[in-house]
């Protein structure tokens, strides 16, 4: 593991871990922005699934979520703050989950196509939500790289690990000869 990748994911995981810690000790704030921009999303994806006649569950409601809406910031910010932990310790799968949750908030908290009556607030929505993608492409990127295997990093290049010579076993033909 080379010290610039390391110190890479320790910068991209505090983004996340600040952000989730700030949901775990003040998650006030967090709620209101998700009871403000939910209703939102809600209504542009009730119009886009109308179209294919399927309806929406009753627990994505905006009244549901509303009811959950502490619950919903609290698992955030931990998923957050563990997540980010398992981006600093290179587990792959740790940066593709954190990436799925950063494209979430592009499309619920985010949307430039939803979010913002105003020019200005249209833009500021549209640079947030590409600072989020651009944040989720790197943390694919993390995920792609991480390695999660136990395998020495001779064999990873050679496809052959060192100390070790496998044998073949005997086929069942030759055995009952």
């Amino acid at each position: 593991m080379s010290c610039c990748s390391f110190i890479g994911r320790v910068l991209l995981a505090v983004i996340f871990i600040g952000a989730g810690v700030d949901k775990l000790t003040q998650p006030q704030s967090s709620i209101g922005l998700l009871n403000s921009r939910y209703p939102a999303f809600y209504k542009h994806l009730e119009t886009t699934t109308k179209q294919y006649n399927v309806q929406l569950p009753v627990q994505l409601s905006p009244t549901s979520i509303k009811e959950q809406s502490m619950e919903i910031i609290l698992g955030v910010g931990g998923a957050e703050v563990l997540l980010g932990l398992l981006v600093i310790f290179n587990l792959a799968w740790a940066g593709k989950l954190l990436s799925l949750l950063a494209l979430s908030f592009v499309a619920v908290i985010h949307n430039p196509f939803i979010h913002g009556t105003t020019q200005a607030e249209k833009l500021s929505e549209q640079i947030q939500s590409l600072w989020t993608l651009g944040i989720a492409g790197a943390l694919l990127i993390v995920g792609a790289s991480s390695s999660n295997t136990c395998v020495p990093a001779d064999s990873k290049t050679t496809g052959k690990s060192k100390g070790v010579t496998p044998t073949a076993q005997p086929s069942k033909k030759a055995k009952r000869n």
